[in-house]
C-alpha cells in the first residue's frame, strides 16, 4: 500500500480525474474529514494505474487545448501598420486578433526637415489633433499605448512578429505602453490627471501568446488597472524603459515562458524634458487667451509669448537632435545638454520586469499591513520559467521644494526642480551670496508663470485640468523678486514626480494574496545611481515611505526579487494551505557600486505564508556570506512571518533574518491625501 497526502483543493482538481477508470473496482480509500488534508491509502499497482490514466488524460487534454488554440489563431483578425495611422488601437470588441505585420506606432509622424518648432513641439499630441475617437480626458497625456483592450475575452497572438513604438514617438511620449488592459492608464482620481470620463472599463480574460517581441517603450510592455484572468506567455520583451509587465490590482494572473533580453539602453533625456513637454499646452492655452500676459522673472519682465517660445525652442532643438544624433548636441545646445541630457542613457528612475501591485499605481513606499479589504488585493499570481538579463537603469534623486509644509509641483505633477543632484550644483537659482536668488531657465519660468496665472483664475475652464497644481504665492514672489527673505527647503527622497525611491527590483509583488514565483532566471542586473544628495540638503524624508524604512536612502539598492505584504492564497495558515513560494529560481550578477543594500530575495513587510525553497542565489562570485556588507542573498524582515526556508536554497551571500526598530509615522501624516497620489500637495 501506499499512503500520501493532498491539499483539499487539489484533491477535486486532480484525484479524482486520475482515479475515475478505477469506479469499477473495490477501492478502499480512507479520508480524514477532520481536516482539510486527505490521507489516502490504496494498492501501489492501482495508484500506478490511475496516475498513467491520468498522464494519458492529460496529454489528450493539452493537445486538444493547442489544437483549440491554433485554430482560434488561424481564425483572428489580422493587425497591420494602418490600423494604427490616427493613433492608439482601441479593441472594444471580444475576439481573437493577430499581428500579421512588425507593428511601429508612430502615429501622424512628421517631416522634421519642413516642420515648425511649435509643430515639432506638439507633435503627437491628439488632443491638439482633435481626433474626436479620442477623449480628452482619457487621452490628455497623449497616446499613452498603441493598442487598449477595454473588452473582456480577448486573444492577441503575436504570430511570430513585432509591436513597438517609434524612437520619434517614445521621445515625445513619455508615459505609455505597448499594450495598455483597460481604457484609461488610471484609476478615477488617480495619476496627475482625472484621466476618466467614461466608465472606466478594464479588460478581463486577456491572453497574449508569443512567438513575438514587445519592443520599445518609454514605459512599459503592458499595463494594467483591476484586470482578471490575465495570460501572458511566450512572448519576448525587450528595450522598454520602466518594466515589462506592471499590473495593478489583478486577479489571476499567469506570466511563464517569457525573455527579456535587455531594457532600453539609448535614453537620450531625463525626467526634466517631460516636465518641459507636459507644461506647454498650459502655456499655449495662456498665450491664447491672455497674450498680454508677463511677469518679471529672474530679475526681468518676461511675456508670456517669450517664455513660450523658449519652451518650444528647445523642446524642437532635443527632438532634432535626438533624432540626427542619439543624444543632445551639447556644443550646439548647452542649455538644453544642462537640463535634459542622460548621462547614462537608461531610465532615470527604478525599472522592473515584472510588477505586480494592489489597488492605485505602485509609487509610493514598500507595502507594510495588507489592505483588509480583499477586493483591493492582487491575487492568484504565477510568474514562472521566464528569464530576464542585462538589465540596466538610475535613479535620480529630485529635490522637491517645500513651500508652508507643501511639495511644489506643477499643473502636471512635475516638481519644479531647483537642485541637479547629478552635478550637485543648484539650478535655476543663485545662492553664492548668502540668500537665494531665482535665476530661472526654461522649465521653471513656464511652471511659475503658468502657477501664477492659475493662482489669479485665468486659464478658466478648459480641457487642461489644473487640480494638482502646488505652486504657490511665496515662491511666485520670490521668483519675482519681492521675496528676499525666501529661502527653499527641499524634501529628499523621491523622483522628478515625487515618487518614493526604493531602488529597482526585477520582480516585484505586493498586497498581494497567493502567488508562485518559480524557475525563473534573473542574470546581469547593474544600477548606475550615484549616492544619495548629501544629507544637510534635506529639511525632511519623503513621507510616502514605509515606516520600517523611514529615512533609509535607497537610491542605489537592488533586489532581485521582493515580496510585501503578501500572504498564502488562504487567509489561514493552519494545515492544508496552498502557501505562496518562491522555488526553483536562479539569480546571479546584481551590481551597484554605491547601495547600501544588494538582495537576491527580499521579504517585507507583514507578509505571512510563503515557501523559500530551491534556490540559487550568487550576487557576485567575487563576493561570500559576510553579515555586515551589502549583499545578502536572502532577507527576511522583521515584520513577516510563517516564512519557511527549506535547507536546500543555496545562498552564496547568505541570509538575514532582519531585527530593527521600527519607526510608526505619526498619527494623520501623510504625503498623499488624494488616493494615494502624489500631486498637489
Amino acid at each position: 500500500f501506499f499512503s500520501f497526502k493532498i491539499s483539499k483543493s487539489h484533491t477535486q482538481r486532480y484525484l479524482l480525474i486520475a482515479l475515475y477508470p478505477l469506479h469499477h473496482l473495490h477501492l478502499h480509500l480512507h479520508l480524514n474529514h477532520t481536516s482539510s488534508e486527505r490521507t489516502m491509502k490504496l494498492p501501489f499497482s492501482l495508484l500506478a494505474f490511475a496516475l498513467l490514466t491520468h498522464s494519458a488524460t492529460a496529454t489528450a487534454i493539452q493537445a486538444a487545448d493547442c489544437e483549440a488554440r491554433a485554430s482560434q489563431q488561424r481564425h483572428a483578425k489580422c493587425l497591420y501598420n494602418n490600423h494604427f495611422i490616427d493613433g492608439t488601437l482601441i479593441i472594444d470588441q471580444p475576439g481573437a486578433y493577430k499581428l500579421c505585420d512588425n507593428i511601429v506606432f508612430c502615429p501622424h509622424n512628421m517631416d522634421v526637415d519642413n516642420a515648425s518648432d511649435e509643430e515639432i513641439a506638439s507633435a503627437f499630441d491628439p488632443i491638439e489633433q482633435g481626433n474626436p475617437k479620442y477623449n480628452n480626458n482619457e487621452y490628455a497625456l497623449g497616446f499613452f499605448a498603441a493598442i487598449a483592450v477595454q473588452a473582456d475575452d480577448v486573444s492577441l497572438f503575436l504570430n511570430g512578429y513585432s509591436i513597438a513604438q517609434c524612437r520619434e514617438h517614445a521621445l515625445m511620449q513619455r508615459f505609455f505602453a505597448v499594450i495598455e488592459l483597460a481604457s484609461a492608464p488610471f484609476l478615477p482620481d488617480n495619476g496627475p490627471h482625472d484621466f476618466v470620463s467614461d466608465p472606466f472599463t478594464p479588460a478581463k480574460n486577456f491572453k497574449l501568446t508569443g512567438p513575438g517581441t514587445v519592443g520599445l517603450s518609454s514605459h512599459h510592455g503592458i499595463h494594467g488597472n483591476e484586470n482578471e484572468n490575465v495570460l501572458i506567455s511566450g512572448v519576448t520583451f525587450k528595450d522598454f524603459e520602466v518594466g515589462a509587465v506592471s499590473l495593478n490590482n489583478v486577479k489571476g494572473l499567469t506570466i511563464k515562458n517569457c525573455d527579456i533580453p535587455n531594457n532600453r539602453h539609448d535614453v537620450p533625456i531625463l525626467g526634466s524634458f517631460s516636465a518641459a513637454l507636459k507644461i506647454r499646452p498650459y502655456l499655449k492655452h495662456l498665450l491664447e487667451t491672455n497674450p498680454d500676459y508677463s511677469m518679471t522673472l529672474g530679475g526681468s519682465v518676461k511675456p508670456v509669448m517669450e517664455v513660450y517660445n523658449t519652451l518650444v525652442t528647445q523642446i524642437a532643438n532635443v527632438y532634432k537632435d535626438v533624432m540626427q544624433y542619439g543624444l543632445i548636441d551639447q556644443a550646439t545646445h548647452p542649455l538644453e545638454y544642462q537640463l535634459y541630457n542622460n548621462p547614462n542613457q537608461v531610465i532615470d528612475g527604478p525599472c522592473y520586469a515584472f510588477l505586480v501591485h494592489g489597488r492605485g499605481p505602485a509609487v509610493g513606499g514598500f507595502g507594510e499591513m495588507q489592505d483588509t479589504d480583499a477586493s483591493a488585493l492582487s491575487n492568484s499570481v504565477e510568474i514562472v520559467n521566464n528569464n530576464v538579463q542585462n538589465i540596466k537603469c538610475f535613479t535620480n534623486e529630485v529635490l522637491a521644494t517645500v513651500v508652508d509644509g507643501g511639495v511644489q509641483n506643477d499643473a502636471r505633477g512635475a516638481i519644479l526642480q531647483f537642485y541637479n543632484a547629478l552635478d550637485e550644483a543648484y539650478i535655476g537659482m543663485d545662492g553664492s551670496s548668502g540668500t537665494y536668488t531665482y535665476t530661472g531657465n526654461a522649465i521653471l519660468d513656464a511652471q511659475i508663470m503658468v502657477g501664477k496665472a492659475l493662482n489669479q483664475g485665468l486659464l478658466g475652464d478648459n480641457i487642461l485640468q489644473t487640480n494638482v497644481n502646488s505652486v504657490s504665492l511665496p515662491l511666485v514672489e520670490w521668483a519675482e523678486g519681492n521675496n528676499s527673505s525666501f529661502a527653499p527647503s527641499f524634501r529628499c527622497n523621491g523622483d522628478s514626480m515625487h515618487h518614493v525611491i526604493k531602488g529597482s527590483i526585477m520582480f516585484r509583488v505586493e498586497d498581494c494574496q497567493g502567488f508562485i514565483i518559480r524557475g525563473n532566471t534573473i542574470n546581469n542586473v547593474e544600477i548606475l545611481s550615484k549616492g544619495p544628495v548629501q544629507v544637510e540638503l534635506c529639511g525632511d524624508f519623503h513621507k510616502g515611505a514605509s515606516s520600517l524604512d523611514g529615512s533609509d536612502r535607497m537610491i542605489a539598492d537592488l533586489r532581485g526579487i521582493s515580496v510585501a505584504a503578501v500572504s498564502a492564497y488562504d487567509d489561514s495558515l493552519g494545515a492544508g494551505n496552498d502557501i505562496s513560494s518562491i522555488s526553483n529560481n536562479t539569480i546571479t550578477n546584481l551590481k551597484s557600486a554605491v547601495a547600501n543594500l544588494i538582495a537576491g530575495v527580499d521579504i517585507q513587510g507583514y507578509s505571512e505564508g510563503v515557501d523559500i525553497e530551491n534556490n540559487y542565489v550568487n550576487l557576485d562570485a567575487t563576493v561570500g556570506n559576510n553579515s555586515s556588507d551589502k549583499w545578502v542573498g536572502l532577507r527576511i524582515r522583521q515584520t513577516a512571518s510563517a516564512i519557511f526556508v527549506k535547507q536546500n536554497n543555496n545562498f552564496v551571500q547568505g541570509e538575514s533574518q532582519e531585527n530593527r526598530r521600527k519607526l510608526p509615522r505619526k498619527a494623520g501624516e501623510t504625503e498623499w491625501p488624494n488616493s494615494g497620489c502624489p500631486f498637489g500637495h
